[in-house]
């Protein structure tokens, strides 16, 4: 079959790509994505996320990271979606964009078009129905329904109200290019219902008879003719297909995006070859600077129900799932963290380099539902200094890349993160939240020495589930790059990246908008040339 552009992933980026090319450009589309379609309840509530993140789901495909020099030798669970609208089918919906700051160190005076936030900003804005924002930076038309939360668990405004006790001045937009304060988080969510990628660009145009959509398709490799993308190889129920395009167009995530192009000669010379695969472009920075935001937990007991243990079973259920049936809200319509703060505890004028929440239960550290109610306040290190890398384990496409996350291997994000979890006490601490606390479980109150809490978070951290930057923008002139201004692969002609693979640098907040914005200004540069 020939098309005029093949899209590999259809998660968020693919989504946009697909949806914007056959809705705005009457082109034929085939979108290739591994996992199902997202015709399920579960990825339809907002609370069906910790439902599919806690137990064996199609939708979620789960690496394992390489044991981690950083955390002792630790390998870590990271999961990524595995469905039609990926990760913004499977996330908790938090719709942040980061900092201006973030987008304008992507930009570089060698290229030609720009990268930064005044170039960025107004794909935000069209993206998005804003339910209560509107200025330079927000959308009241975009196919992306944004919201306040539905619903707010009774823990929340004490959160707000403990951290600024603690100097945290409050914030009413997150998404205007400043990130310091604390306030409420919008979240991609339309009448008590998840609004992903798949719903906003790719479902309006399903019925259009220039794209084809197929799942459970696994791409083995991108074909060339010499340095040249002409279309890709795929697997569909054991059998093998051969699909020409003019263009091709990976979006397949910053795990899977480098090895496909590393299973298809694209990549670092060495290797490939030691997986005995032909070198067909010689890339150096395909599968490197690995960035990722994990986080840290500290977790207590509280003296009442301030969230939301005990609304998932039984009666409780029942009752929540009725009302979010009807009425479209409850606790079911809720991403179960209502509030959010960023803030840069070495620097308070500085840029923030952490995201702060605070959820209405206790995390299951060890996999388990804790047994009383309690809540969790988290750290997440936005701004990571840590470096780590995608590589080949073998020639076969089945088996899942080697991924080193590099978490901690930077001296600096061991002390930050140390520092976080100190002032995650000290907001515990303070009136609003110590009124209703019980008792601390994690860390264990006698844990009070640097070495105990480092050890601490290097035995608990988790992803944040943001990886990016495995195939990163850049000038030609750095031979560490992978795509030049436009998308493209250095090099090759035919081939773009338009996945979160692309980001220099992570920004700092949730990284779902961002790979939506990048896709949807890679369409129109794609159609410019």
């Amino acid at each position: 079959m020939n098309y005029d552009f093949i899209v590999i992933g259809g998660g968020s980026s693919g989504c946009v790509t697909a949806g914007r090319l056959v809705a705005e450009h009457g082109v034929k589309v085939l979108l290739l994505e591994q996992g199902p379609m997202d015709n399920s309840m579960l990825i339809k509530m907002p609370a069906g996320t910790f439902k599919m993140m806690s137990s064996p789901s199609p939708f979620i495909k789960r690496y394992v990271s390489a044991p981690q020099e950083g955390l002792g030798g630790r390998a870590v669970a990271i999961p990524q979606g595995n469905v039609i609208g990926g990760g913004s089918s499977v996330n908790v919906m938090a719709y942040t964009r980061g900092s201006a700051k973030d987008y304008d160190r992507w930009d570089d005076p060698g290229f030609t078009v720009a990268w930064n936030w005044d170039a960025l900003r107004p794909y935000f804005a069209r993206q998005e129905t804003n339910q209560r924002l509107a200025g330079p930076a927000h959308g009241q038309d975009g196919p992306m329904s944004v919201t306040d939360p539905v619903h707010v668990a009774p823990v929340a405004p004490l959160f707000l109200k403990a951290l600024q006790e603690k100097g945290l001045p409050w914030r009413g937009d997150f998404n205007a290019g400043e990130l310091t304060g604390a306030g409420y988080m919008q979240v991609a969510i339309g009448n008590g219902t998840r609004c992903s990628a798949a719903d906003g660009f790719l479902r309006p145009v399903l019925q259009n008879k220039n794209i084809t959509v197929t799942t459970e398709a696994k791409v083995v490799r991108v074909l060339l003719d010499g340095l040249r993308a002409i279309g890709v190889e795929y697997i569909v129920g054991g059998k093998t297909h051969i699909a020409h395009a003019g263009e091709v167009i990976l979006t397949a995530g910053a795990y899977a995006t480098p090895k496909l192009l590393m299973l298809s000669g694209i990549g670092p010379g060495e290797g490939l070859r030691k997986h005995d695969i032909a070198v067909q472009h010689d890339l150096p920075g395909v599968g490197a600077n690995l960035q990722d935001h994990h986080v840290a937990f500290n977790i207590y007991r509280t003296k009442g129900n301030y969230g939301y243990f005990g609304a998932d079973k039984g009666l409780n259920a029942i009752k929540n799932l009725v009302r979010w049936l009807v009425r479209k809200n409850g606790p079911i319509a809720t991403n179960g963290a209502e509030t959010m703060a960023f803030t840069n505890l070495e620097d308070p004028n500085g840029e923030p380099d952490l995201q702060l929440y605070c959820i209405g239960v206790q995390w299951p550290l060890d996999g388990k539902p804790a047994p009383d109610a309690g809540l969790t306040l988290m750290a997440n290190l936005v701004r990571p200094k840590s470096r780590g890398s995608v590589t080949l384990r073998s020639a076969d496409p089945n088996d899942d890349p080697v991924v080193d996350l590099g978490w901690m291997t930077h001296p600096d994000d061991k002390s930050r993160l140390l520092k976080a979890l100190r002032f995650l006490r000290e907001i515990a601490s303070t009136g609003p939240l110590s009124e209703i606390i019980a008792e601390e479980r994690h860390p264990a109150p006698q844990q009070t020495t640097d070495d105990e809490l480092l050890r601490y978070i290097m035995e608990t951290t988790e992803s944040n589930y943001h990886p990016v930057g495995t195939c990163r923008m850049g000038p030609a002139s750095d031979k560490t790059s992978v795509l030049d201004d436009r998308l493209q692969v250095h090099g090759l002609e035919n081939l773009r990246v338009f996945d979160a693979s692309m980001m220099p640098t992570i920004p700092s907040a949730n990284t779902n908008a961002t790979a939506m914005a990048v896709a949807d200004r890679g369409v129109d540069l794609i159609m410019a040339s």
